[in-house]
């Protein structure tokens, strides 16, 4: 388990980072001012699509890549301009890079015989590694025999074998199909918790992140935009941009009626008013319009009497365990609802007039 004493500690620390590739016109900023505090023993998740910087700021923390400007600190001690093999991390790459030739035993034993250790030390730390990953039966299989989820599990083993400070994670689930990515979601936040190391993963999979982090940062244009728990990513996005990466979403144009402490009344299609939570610091303008943000499963229906808004059904898709109804709302605007399903669940038909209400505390304002 882990430690609470030793999770209140830093482990890495980044200050004021940036990563240009190129000069002069060719110039090209990957990654601009960086302010990254992440704890030991933290599962933290750097989130975003492609191109965004998650990556490239993943090579910089292994030394793969050297920060233009800023102070990248490692347990307390600055790594900035120093290689890989001068900080205590390891990482687990997309492509798990197993040596052909060699059993899993020998594959992930393999960085221990290199850094030296001593035969017997070898033995029975691969032992561990093995019963860590539930691979003890595989041990002098070659890599190309077995399948890509113990492969994965071998790549993890031998970067654990080590046992580092810190381990990187290179979207390692992206090769694998859906049902497999789930199981190897479970393994790798078991074995984060066994093991008590500090975990860095990429990914660009909304539900990964949400599923597995203590934290999530989600980062755009070598920036990161949002910085918290997924419970604070899902729920309490602070810009337009992050609200539409995680999940999916409902954006609405509504005035502002009245102010409130921490919120404002905005007034919905059809005529009433309800209350929007207020990202810190931001004070809308009574009668102007702000972009309010609702998850489509915070609706629910109800009778159009007795309804918040109404709309007009155009189409429903049926997901297994729920249906998402598309509406036309009233006043034009596009809108999603999710409804769980059951076995007696019907699809509503296009043309319906369907009621909705709210859940409390479902609206909330964005910046931009």
């Amino acid at each position: 388990m882990k430690d609470q004493t030793a999770r209140d500690s830093v482990e890495i620390e980044i200050t004021g980072l940036s990563k240009v590739f190129g000069q002069g016109a060719a110039a090209f900023s990957a990654l601009s001012d960086i302010d990254l505090t992440i704890r030991t023993g933290e599962f933290f998740t750097l989130l975003g699509p492609s191109g965004c910087g998650k990556t490239t700021l993943l090579r910089v923390i292994a030394g793969f890549e050297q920060p233009s400007t800023g102070s990248l600190r490692i347990n307390g001690r600055e790594v900035a301009g120093k290689g890989p093999n001068a900080r205590p991390v390891n990482t687990v790459f997309q492509n798990y890079a197993l040596f052909p030739h060699m059993s899993v035993a020998d594959n992930i034993g393999f960085g221990l015989k290199m850094l030296g250790k001593p035969r017997a030390e070898v033995a029975a730390t691969t032992a561990d590694m093995l019963r860590l990953v539930k691979m003890e039966e595989m041990a002098e299989r070659k890599p190309a025999q077995i399948s890509g989820g113990q492969q994965q599990r071998v790549a993890l083993a031998r970067a654990l074998a080590p046992r580092p400070r810190v381990l990187l994670l290179d979207e390692p689930l992206s090769a694998l199909d859906l049902k497999l990515r789930k199981e190897m979601q479970g393994e790798l936040k078991r074995l984060q918790a066994e093991t008590g190391i500090t975990f860095i993963f990429v990914t660009h999979d909304q539900e990964e992140a949400l599923t597995m982090s203590d934290r999530v940062a989600v980062m755009s244009a070598g920036r990161i935009l949002q910085l918290g728990s997924p419970h604070e990513i899902y729920h309490a996005p602070r810009e337009r941009f992050v609200a539409d990466f995680i999940g999916d979403t409902n954006f609405m144009e509504l005035p502002v009626a009245r102010l409130e402490k921490g919120g404002a009344f905005v007034t919905l299609p059809g005529g009433s008013e309800t209350r929007a939570e207020l990202p810190e610091g931001l004070t809308p303008v009574i009668g102007e319009k702000v972009t309010v943000v609702i998850r489509p499963e915070q609706v629910q229906m109800a009778p159009p009497d007795a309804a918040e808004m109404t709309g007009t059904v155009e189409s429903a898709t049926f997901f297994g365990t729920d249906t998402h109804v598309h509406l036309r709302l009233s006043d034009g605007q596009g809108f999603i609802l999710r409804r769980q399903n059951s076995a007696r669940t019907e699809e509503p038909a296009p043309g319906a007039v369907m009621g909705l209400k709210l859940s409390p505390g479902a609206l909330r304002v964005l910046r931009d």
